[in-house]
């Protein structure tokens, strides 16, 4: 009769066997953001985009009216844009950067976290191309009345702008005028400091069925009311002599300082809504409020309208402009699933011909009056928005050195620390967000609603 060796007698001599390599996980797509022009040539103190928005008015069907006017002029009118920095930090311990690597480890360590940081700058670019400038990544949907460690996000969709052990703060309100939000269990404080400000995430809901997505952050805290959330570091800059917003109806006394960080395609073609964004009528040094459209592009409200009507009329909208059409519509992949489901006959979807796909089977096109305009889906995209689009009206303007860069200027990819057996690689973005043709743009709020 054989004798059986179970696994308990023998566990010291199995091996462990691995697939070589680890997935990522996180966002690895950045769809619109991949989409736009990077222009390598901002230097100096401000990068200057100027444009034409009327004709010299010296006309008419009366010789003497016409000459009359005839000192009129075409109008320029002229965007002076400025730079936001962007950085980002890997540090390795020197006897991992020697021992993780091939056959000792899954990964090479130093590389895969070089690499993984500057994931995580390219997918902050790509939530912080749909704001206004001022890093809103979401909004409380309540105010905490009692200390809790749960924030629950006013839009569910907004979940996808966060991460396990991300950093976050909030202020009272999108506005540059808004101010910190103590995070406490009771009291005013007047000290900013990582203990009143910042909160750790440490876990993150992200079943959308439930209708509701949560954060889970490590000390329990109190906000109020439709607090915005940003990244910290990310959001705007007050005056940190000022006292605290808190709960408990703490006063606030900062000064503005402006944004940290890009003014994104919401904030450029803000249309009619142009006063209400935080920039308020004046973006970049440019009073817009005199044309906002021509300046500021279509804006549409589509609450009440069926997904595709809302798009046909948003297009024509922009098309009536005379100042250019739309090549692309960005919008959450959400929404994009939802207007399949309406199968109509304006939206057409065309088969994947890469079999490697493994995400989107399909893409889908609107048929536009100009044409089929591809979807972008991006999950960073606001839900309930549709961003109609003139790609090639828009740009990233950067430093010399592209967008996301090595800051290597001492000639050192890497940094020795003086005071720890630690290695350090340091990465840098100086840029901004363009558009030379804002009246060819438009968007759509509150769509599908």
């Amino acid at each position: 009769m054989p004798i059986s060796s179970n696994v308990t007698a023998v566990n010291q001599v199995l091996k462990l066997l691995y697939k070589k390599g680890v997935p990522n996980l996180s966002y690895n797509k950045q769809a619109l953001l991949d989409k736009i022009a990077v222009q390598q040539d901002f230097t100096g103190e401000k990068k200057v985009m100027a444009l034409q928005t009327s004709n010299p008015q010296g006309f008419g069907s009366d010789f003497n009216r016409a000459y009359d006017h005839k000192d009129s002029a075409e109008s320029y009118k002229r965007f002076e844009m400025f730079r936001v920095q962007h950085y980002g930090f890997a540090q390795v311990a020197g006897e991992v950067m020697r021992t993780a690597v091939d056959p000792g480890s899954l990964v090479n360590v130093w590389r895969n976290r070089t690499e993984s940081v500057v994931r995580g700058m390219q997918n902050s670019a790509g939530r912080l191309l749909y704001g206004s400038g001022t890093g809103r990544m979401a909004t409380v949907s309540a105010a905490a009345t009692v200390a809790t460690t749960t924030i629950t996000l006013q839009t569910a969709a907004d979940v996808a702008n966060f991460e396990v052990g991300m950093y976050i703060t909030m202020y009272s309100g999108e506005s540059f005028a808004a101010q910190y939000v103590e995070f406490s269990s009771g009291g005013i404080t007047t000290t900013f400091n990582a203990t009143n400000m910042v909160r750790k995430v440490t876990g993150v809901t992200r079943d959308l069925a439930s209708g509701a997505a949560t954060l889970t952050i490590d000390t329990a805290s109190r906000w109020p009311a439709n607090a915005i959330i940003t990244r910290d570091g990310d959001g705007i800059v007050v005056d940190p002599a000022s006292t605290l917003t808190s709960y408990d109806g703490g006063t606030s006394s900062g000064v503005n300082y402006g944004p940290r960080a890009p003014a994104g395609i919401k904030q450029w073609i803000a249309g009619g809504r142009i006063g209400s964004q935080p920039y308020g009528d004046t973006l970049f040094g440019l009073d817009r409020s005199t044309d906002k459209v021509r300046l500021g592009g279509s804006v549409l409200d589509g609450g009440g309208q069926n997904m595709v009507e809302a798009l046909q009329t948003l297009e024509s909208n922009i098309l009536f402009q005379g100042m250019g059409y739309p090549t692309a519509i960005a919008a959450n992949t959400l929404d994009i699933a939802q207007l399949k489901k309406s199968a109509l006959s304006d939206v057409i979807r065309i088969p994947a011909t890469d079999p490697k796909q493994n995400l989107n089977f399909q893409s889908v096109v609107f048929v536009g009056q100009n044409g089929a305009l591809p979807f972008v889906e991006d999950p960073f995209c606001p839900r309930g928005e549709a961003y109609m689009l003139n790609l090639p009206s828009w740009n990233i303007s950067t430093a010399p050195g592209g967008m996301f860069q090595l800051v290597d200027w001492d000639g050192n990819g890497f940094l020795r620390l003086m005071d720890s057996d630690n290695y350090q690689a340091r990465f840098a973005s100086y840029y901004q967000i363009g558009c030379i043709n804002p009246g060819s743009n438009g968007y759509v709020y509150n769509w599908g609603a």
